[in-house]
């Protein structure tokens, strides 16, 4: 003889399997919203990727003004300890001269014309 199905049992298995559905639906909808959350909120992996690019450019940033800061530095001690710099930087600035030495100005943009060049200059030569 053969067993009938137990209407409680089709009932139970039934609702077994549409407990399962709900879980994993629900699972899915979870899963769905934590790796949005991870990727796309307002500090999730986009964003650290970005910060982590701007952190290295500002790096760069600081070895550049380090470096001009050192160079800077090196400027001020020669300056300050040595006379040779500080007498080029008198002259080139300021225009000082010694005693005894002659200035030849010549205003910029000005042309020497082939005909006023002294005799036996480059351009005369074979």
């Amino acid at each position: 003889m053969r067993k009938r199905p137990n209407q409680r049992t089709t009932t139970l298995k039934a609702r077994q399997k549409r407990r399962w559905a709900v879980y994993v639906v629900g699972g899915g909808l979870l899963m769905s919203y934590f790796t949005y959350e991870f990727f796309f909120d307002s500090m999730g992996f986009m964003k650290y990727l970005n910060m982590k690019r701007t952190q290295g450019q500002i790096a760069e940033e600081i070895r550049g003004i380090e470096d001009e800061n050192a160079r800077l530095r090196k400027n001020i001690s020669a300056v300050k300890h040595d006379q040779t710099t500080l007498e080029g930087l008198a002259r080139d600035r300021l225009g000082l001269v010694k005693e005894g030495e002659t200035v030849f100005l010549i205003p910029p943009g000005a042309k020497q014309n082939p005909s006023s060049r002294p005799s036996g200059s480059p351009a005369e030569r074979p």
